[in-house]
C-alpha cells in the first residue's frame, strides 16, 4: 500500500472508534463503574478482573487514582474504595439534580400553601438553600440561593439531622452551637435529640416559632435513590399554625415523594 494510502477496512474502524478516546482515561472511568455497581472495597485483583485488565496496568490506574482522591486504600484489609474527590463529584451531581427537580416542583407547592417554599441540603454542619420559591401571597423577600442557616431552629435543619447517627448530630450542635434566637429555641443537645425522635416518629419536623416569632415552618425529608436522605423541602409563613401542622406536612410530602421519585428513590409499600 502507498504511503499516503489507507485500506478501506482501516477506514471504516477509525470511523467507527472516536480517534480522541484516551485509554488511560476510559480505562480509569471503567474502575470508577466497577466500585459503583459493586458498592463495597475491592483488591488489586478483583478490580483486574472486573473490568479484564492485567494486575500491573491496574495497579497504576489504583495508584494514579488514588493520589488524586478518587480512590481510597485500606491497609487494614488491602483494598480500595471509593475516595472522597469522587463523592464530591456525585454530590455536585446530585445537588444539580436537586436544582432540577426543586425549580420543577416549589413553584406549585408555594402556590398551593400560600407560603415560600425551600429545597435545601446539610452543607459543613448547616442548612445549605438550593432552591427558594416566593408565594404570590408572600410580602417578604426570600432568602437567597446558597444561603445558610442554624440547623437547630429550622425545621429543615431538624429534618437533614434526623436521620443522621447520634455522634454526628451532637458534634454539628457542639461545632455550630444552639442560638437561642426566640424564647422557642432548643438550647440544650438532650432536648433537641427528644425533638429528633418526634421528627423520626412522624415522619417531618416543624419550627414553631424557634427563629422568629410569630413564623413557622414545616420540613419533609426527600430521599436519594439509596433512600438516604439527600435534602429537605420545606413551607413556611404566618398562616401556617400549629392546628395545620400535620394537613401541611401531608402536602409537601407529596411533593417531596415526587422528587424523591425523580432521583431514583422507590418508596416502601406502606403497611
Amino acid at each position: 500500500m502507498e504511503r499516503g494510502t489507507m485500506s478501506k477496512e482501516n477506514k471504516e474502524n477509525k470511523e467507527n472508534k472516536p480517534y480522541y478516546i484516551v485509554q488511560s482515561v476510559e480505562r480509569a472511568i471503567s474502575i470508577i463503574g466497577l466500585f459503583v455497581r459493586e458498592r463495597k472495597p475491592l483488591s488489586i485483583g478483583e478490580v483486574a478482573q472486573g473490568v479484564n485488565l492485567h494486575k500491573s496496568v491496574v495497579h497504576r490506574l489504583l495508584t494514579t487514582m488514588h493520589a488524586h482522591h478518587l480512590l481510597e486504600y485500606l491497609p487494614g484489609i488491602g483494598k480500595y474504595q471509593v475516595g472522597p474527590l469522587a463523592f464530591e463529584f456525585g454530590s455536585i451531581y446530585m445537588n444539580n439534580s436537586l436544582i432540577t427537580e426543586g425549580k420543577r416542583f416549589l413553584p406549585e407547592l408555594a402556590k398551593e400553601v400560600g407560603e415560600k417554599a425551600h429545597l435545601a441540603i446539610l452543607h459543613q454542619g448547616n442548612v445549605l438553600y438550593l432552591v427558594n420559591q416566593e408565594s404570590p401571597k408572600s410580602m417578604r423577600m426570600q432568602a437567597p440561593v446558597g444561603f445558610r442557616n442554624h440547623v437547630s431552629s429550622t425545621a429543615l435543619g431538624k429534618v437533614l439531622l434526623a436521620w443522621l447517627d447520634e455522634e454526628s448530630v451532637v458534634d454539628i450542635l457542639q461545632t455550630k452551637g444552639m442560638g437561642a434566637h426566640t424564647s422557642n429555641s432548643i438550647t440544650t443537645v438532650d432536648a433537641f435529640l427528644e425533638e429528633l425522635k418526634n421528627v423520626r416518629r412522624l415522619g417531618y419536623a416543624v419550627d414553631n416559632e424557634e427563629m422568629e416569632l410569630g413564623r413557622r415552618c414545616v420540613a419533609v425529608p426527600v430521599r436519594d435513590h439509596t433512600g438516604e436522605v439527600a435534602a429537605a423541602i420545606s413551607v413556611g409563613g404566618r398562616s401556617i399554625v400549629p392546628e395545620k401542622f400535620e394537613e401541611t406536612a401531608e402536602l409537601v410530602r407529596s411533593y417531596a415523594e415526587a422528587i424523591s421519585e425523580r432521583l431514583g428513590y422507590v418508596p416502601r409499600p406502606r403497611l
